[in-house]
């Protein structure tokens, strides 16, 4: 397999990811309202905007995803094809860029997820266990995200790092 259709199943990945966020977000919201409108405790009518708001959020990561990855996958063609070596260093360049945020997002939403704890467990009003819940979601669903997002990316840098010129 050539380095551009490895190019190409980068970003189907990204965009099958970005299809599962946009979905995740979108249940993440309906069950906000569900929770308001069915549940009969203080607790459940509280989840409804610190779940929304985790949703809208998974709903925005997730369309940008699909709005920014099939760009990429109809002009990576042209210039792979202009100059494949040029091609790569720029790939090389850009996942090194991206995949230095995997880090300090494990570490922001170990934070956040430590945070919703604690809300959880002392916080002793509905809209505080209610924070605490939405943020252990969002916690949870980043690294589900994020471990296979950062799986495929050190798979395709490594490609890309053993790519050799054709000069």
């Amino acid at each position: 397999m050539d380095i551009f259709q490895h190019t190409t199943d980068w970003i189907k990945g990204e965009l099958f990811e970005g299809k599962l966020v946009l979905i995740f977000g979108i249940i993440t919201c309906i069950c906000a309202f569900l929770f308001y409108k069915v549940g009969t405790t203080p607790n459940a009518k509280a989840l409804l905007f610190p779940l929304l708001i985790a949703g809208f959020m998974f709903v925005g990561i997730g369309g940008s995803m699909l709005y920014s990855n099939p760009k990429r996958l109809a002009e990576f063609p042209k210039v792979y094809q202009e100059n494949p070596d040029a091609f790569v260093e720029a790939e090389k360049e850009r996942v090194e860029t991206f995949t230095k945020w995997y880090p300090t997002t494990r570490y922001v939403f170990a934070a956040l997820g430590v945070l919703g704890v604690v809300l959880f467990l002392f916080w002793n009003k509905p809209i505080g266990k209610a924070i605490g819940i939405a943020l252990l979601l969002m916690t949870i669903a980043t690294y589900v995200v994020d471990h296979f997002s950062e799986e495929r990316a050190a798979t395709y840098y490594q490609l890309l790092k053993s790519y050799t010129p054709n000069n």
